[in-house]
């Protein structure tokens, strides 16, 4: 994590920060409980398996949940604000995946103390891009 004494200026473009998440039954339950969302894709092992997904897949904002850490707690880090979030589900992702977040600083604006960043959610094991998109940031004084 960074130190939460970085200022704007000390961040550049290209600047990058990632972590390791597993996505695991226990993490889909929480979120479920936490959202409202009861979608039997995301639990109902019958359903998801009469689906063309074949067995139940996590919920898409997981990924958006997954970025609010990166974006929080790594880069900019503590004194960050969202802006926007943009999000591309390329594939779903299923129970018991090894993921890497990934964020990487693509663009900076001076005057208003904004980053933008590409942002990524990559499978550990095969590098398969499962969501991508960009975020803004503003980093609080």
């Amino acid at each position: 994590m960074p130190d939460d004494a970085k200022k704007f200026n000390d961040y550049a473009i290209g600047d990058e920060a990632a972590f390791d998440e597993m996505i695991t039954a226990d993490l889909v339950e929480r979120f479920r409980q936490l959202s409202g969302d009861k979608n039997p894709l995301h639990f109902d092992e019958t359903y998801a398996k009469s689906t063309e997904l074949g067995r139940p897949i996590a919920h898409g904002m997981i990924a958006g949940m997954l970025f609010s850490r990166l974006v929080g707690m790594y880069l900019p880090g503590p004194r960050a604000l969202y802006m926007s979030q943009q999000l591309d589900f390329r594939t779903p992702i299923y129970f018991g995946t090894a993921v890497t977040v990934h964020g990487k600083i693509i663009q900076k604006v001076d005057a208003l103390r904004v980053v933008r960043l590409t942002t990524h959610i990559i499978e550990k094991e095969t590098k398969a891009l499962l969501v991508g998109g960009e975020a803004v940031v503003k980093l609080l004084q």
